[in-house]
């Protein structure tokens, strides 16, 4: 099916609780394979004891929706890097070459009417079954006892209510009401209007009353084209199509992806005319979204019109049937087309950033234990299968829930439907609480110290540095880790890659803090001034640093998705850029210590500030855990870190000690003392 980027994603992963009982948890990482090869096992958890580690199961994921053919978001970024639409039409459906087709017309299910009478109306003349109404009146057609008949009603108007009357003028088989005018160019005013309950529908064509099986559907019967102007502003947005550099045919590179989304949808209904029986296809998106002259747009319009009867076709000839969905996650999930790179999907400009690229969760285990009673006490989400694409070894093809009464298999799409996942591409988190499996720690000196699952990839203990380490940040999968210093010298470890720095530019004021971008792909460094450089897929958003400020600048958060970005100052007051919201300060409050650290709740909806005290503030959906206010710490507090569910933070010490709060869990402080640079942790990053 063709997806919608309008699909929701659900409502149903609230952390409800938290077990503190300590267990032993391990992971199984398998090495990640060549693209396309399957996985087993490629991530698993499982309690040694009766029950699972703590109250949820925490995710991390990638992408909106099935993964097959185009990314609309991907789409939209390769536009935006100058690539036309006939090279993402090539790209997303490989083993397909450009075709064309006619007008014809297009049956769509207006599923919303499913069981319902069908009752229309216009402002201007129309006919049903050959009766004529005059302007303004409705006529209901409603289905009789006799098989495909419809009894014929007039109103004068299809506002309801118990004093609304209905006349009878007739009755036909399966009748179809007719606007007055059928063109491509016709008005609002002069097409048919579906009446429903939520609205009335303006929609192009004809609409026909039709008897499926004794039950009532309506039918929209509207030419290809003008069918297209009601879907593609409903499946992808029209502005995109102004976004970006002028490019081909004297519009911006946005447009390119709203060409290939014309494509795209065209040859989807055109692959399988007839595919409902009645219909050719239906308006929701188990089809294609279709929302008829209501969403149309001039700019999605030029884009259906530039690529008029324009289609991709097998070598046989035959029309493919286009799939594509809102967000790929970085990887198509290959099918009848072959799984691609899909580059494009981390697009991250202003007004257009994916928050679908990655993205965490948390269920209930609770929510697990009712879905599924047979496996009792839920004891480990084990996954046995992946499609190998991209990071944490691709989509869950299988996967068991193990229980303290038996065990369930499902398949990773049906566990992605039965809890509302944005996809089926995954990895369980929680370990042992929180998501997060472990921590690394960061020494001014450059020494890096690992904790649970956080493996040690190298540090610069033993190197000479020009400036002080004052930051550590992860890259997403855990596995490695950026160090900065304060002369803008970034120093990669593990898989995180080496993107640039300001360690041989000059700086107004050091550096202060590092934070990555979601993906991994790039990195901010923030300096004390407020100045904000940006590296990789981290975009810049805005700086305090020429502004003036009553306090310096000590730390930097992401938002998730890499849309934006908090800067904090150490009297509390905090900043935001991009997609960041400003949830409220400290800057106009009294402090005891100053503030020395933000950290960000990861659905972007808040965040909590940390003095050197050990005192937390909680703004926006980040709720108060507790502090060290009112125990102050044996050495001044260095920072905080929120888990990956959100339900908590960390909070370090410049000595190295580490307090949990929440579902924050505690692998250990740092047993020995550090030397040189002050000897000082200076940072501290979750292992994901």
């Amino acid at each position: 099916m063709a997806e919608s980027r309008r699909v929701s994603s659900g409502g149903i992963l609230a952390v409800v609780g938290y077990v503190s009982t300590a267990v032993v948890i391990w992971i199984a990482l398998a090495a990640p394979g060549a693209a396309g090869a399957s996985q087993s096992g490629a991530i698993s958890e499982r309690a040694s004891g009766t029950a699972y580690a703590s109250g949820y199961v925490a995710l991390v994921g990638h992408g909106w929706g099935h993964g097959r053919g185009m990314g609309q978001w991907g789409a939209l970024g390769y536009a935006l890097s100058a690539k036309s639409y006939p090279w993402l039409l090539g790209h997303y459906y490989g083993g397909t070459s450009p075709g064309t087709v006619g007008n014809p017309d297009i049956r769509v299910a207006i599923n919303g009417n499913d069981g319902k009478d069908v009752i229309v109306t216009s402002q201007s003349a129309f006919s049903v079954a050959g009766i004529q109404f005059s302007p303004g009146e409705a006529a209901l057609m409603y289905l009789t006892a006799s098989a495909g008949v419809w009894g014929i009603e007039v109103s004068s108007s299809c506002a309801g209510g118990p004093s609304h009357t209905w006349t009878p003028v007739g009755s036909a088989q399966d009748p179809v009401a007719v606007p007055s005018d059928q063109s491509a160019a016709a008005s609002s005013s002069q097409v048919l209007q579906l009446c429903q309950v939520g609205g009335n529908m303006w929609l192009r064509g004809d609409i026909q009353a039709w008897d499926y099986s004794a039950s009532a559907r309506t039918v929209n019967v509207v030419p290809l084209e003008s069918y297209l102007q009601g879907v593609v502003p409903a499946e992808m947005p029209a502005y995109w199509g102004q976004l970006g550099q002028p490019g081909p045919q004297s519009e911006p590179w946005g447009f390119q992806a709203l060409e290939a989304q014309a494509v795209a949808a065209r040859s989807y209904v055109m692959a399988d005319l007839g595919r409902l029986g009645y219909a050719d296809i239906c308006n929701t998106d188990s089809c294609q979204s279709y929302l008829g002259m209501g969403v149309e747009s001039p700019i999605t319009n030029a884009a259906i019109a530039a690529t008029a009867g324009q289609v991709r076709i097998f070598a046989s000839g035959r029309v493919a049937a286009t799939e594509y969905s809102s967000s790929t996650g970085g990887y198509t999930a290959g099918g009848t087309f072959p799984a691609v790179v899909d580059a494009g999907d981390s697009v991250c400009v202003p007004n257009a950033c994916n928050p679908h690229h990655t993205w965490r969760v948390a269920i209930a285990v609770s929510a697990i234990e009712g879905a599924y009673p047979q496996v009792g006490t839920l004891k480990a989400v084990v996954v046995t299968k992946r499609n190998g694409y991209g990071s944490l070894g691709g989509r869950v093809e299988s996967l068991v829930l193990e229980g303290s009464r038996g065990s369930v298999t499902l398949a990773g799409y049906q566990f992605a439907y039965t809890f509302g996942l944005q996809s089926n591409w995954f990895a369980v988190t929680s370990v042992p609480s929180g998501g997060v499996g472990g921590y690394w720690m960061a020494g001014g000196h450059g020494g890096v110290f690992s904790f649970g699952d956080a493996h040690f990839y190298g540090s610069m203990g033993s190197r000479p540095l020009n400036a002080p380490i004052v930051g550590i940040a992860g890259v997403p999968g855990g596995g490695g880790y950026w160090l900065v210093a304060s002369d803008g010298g970034v120093f990669s470890f593990g898989d995180a890659h080496f993107y640039g720095s300001m360690g041989s530019r000059p700086l107004n004021a050091p550096i202060v803090g590092i934070a990555g971008v979601p993906g991994g792909g790039g990195y901010w460094l923030v300096a004390s001034d407020g100045g904000v450089f940006s590296f990789g897929d981290a975009h810049f958003y805005g700086s305090m640093g020429s502004r003036p400020l009553n306090a310096p600048i000590v730390g930097i958060a992401g938002v998730p998705g890499g849309g934006g970005y908090w800067l904090v100052a150490s009297d509390g007051g905090v900043f935001s850029f991009g997609a960041a919201h400003f949830f409220g300060s400290m800057g106009s409050h009294p402090l005891n210590a100053p503030i020395v650290g933000i950290a960000g709740v990861p659905g972007g909806g808040g965040y909590w500030l940390v003095a050197s005290d050990g005192g937390v503030f909680s703004f926006g959906d980040a709720h108060f855990f507790g502090s060290l206010g009112s125990h102050p710490p044996s050495s001044p507090v260095g920072g905080i870190t929120a888990t990956l569910a959100g339900q908590g933070y960390l909070i370090y010490g410049a000595s190295g000690s580490v307090d949990s709060f929440g579902d924050a869990p505690q692998f250990g402080d740092l047993p020995t003392t550090l030397n040189g640079y002050g000897g000082r942790i200076v940072g501290l990053a979750v292992r994901t």
